[in-house]
């Protein structure tokens, strides 16, 4: 019982905030934010240095005070602003392509803010579900999509996590392309004395995965060669 518990709290710091319609028709039209003001993304020269040559960079972020762990991880990806925005909000879609989540339900949904049901199926058939309220702002330059945990009073805390939130920040590099930073903070509840070393090491060994898959999203899929048999 203690390795399933640790093995589903390790995968909730890693997917927990993973949480998207057409994306021409989800992002045509969506109002921008006159003067939203983008988070400088810091890199050392290192870092900037992986990031151009396509890696990801995954680093963790201290935050005294709370119990949970804060990662973030910042990688190019390649596209126009407009359809990265539609893959990250495309929260009916996730299970399609983002690690761990097994099912999404929207159950409210504006312009910029969403209400999104999340469901995970995590190692040795351990499963959690939360809700998250999903605020988008977007102007010429790039965007941010910040995600809190919201009241589920009818899931019990075992069946979820303690706290959750964070932000996607996509914006325009200097160097040309975009940048993509997600952030999450996860506070998943107990981990067995001893384990967190193991917990932080999987966690961040599982986030550039969820890069990963908003590039594979962006991807255009492969036409089949009609001569092929």
């Amino acid at each position: 019982m203690v390795l399933k518990a640790l093995l589903a709290s390790l995968a909730v710091l890693a997917v927990t905030a993973i949480a998207v319609s057409a994306p021409s028709r989800r992002t045509a039209g969506m109002p921008q934010e006159a003067g939203l003001q983008l988070d400088p993304v810091v890199l050392s020269a290192a870092e900037q240095g992986e990031v151009l040559k396509g890696k990801i960079v995954v680093r963790s972020i201290p935050n005294p005070g709370l119990k949970g762990r804060t990662y973030e991880a910042i990688g190019t990806v390649a596209g126009a602003l407009e359809d990265v925005l539609a893959v990250i909000l495309d929260y009916r879609h996730y299970s399609e392509f983002m690690p761990r989540v097994e099912r999404t339900v929207v159950t409210d949904e504006g312009p910029m803010v969403a209400l999104v049901e999340q469901h995970l199926k995590l190692p040795l058939g351990v499963t959690r579900r939360y809700r998250l309220r999903y605020t988008a702002r977007v102007d010429a330059e790039g965007f941010r999509v910040d995600w809190v945990k919201a009241p589920w009073p009818e899931v019990p805390l075992s069946h979820s996590v303690v706290d959750t939130s964070g932000h996607w920040q996509v914006g325009k590099h200097a160097a040309g392309g975009l940048v993509a930073l997600y952030h999450v903070y996860t506070d998943p509840g107990h981990v067995p004395l001893g384990m967190k070393g193991l917990a932080l090491s999987i966690s961040k060994h599982d986030l550039p995965k969820v890069i990963e898959a908003v590039r594979g999203r962006l991807r255009p899929r492969e036409q089949p060669d009609p001569n092929r048999k």
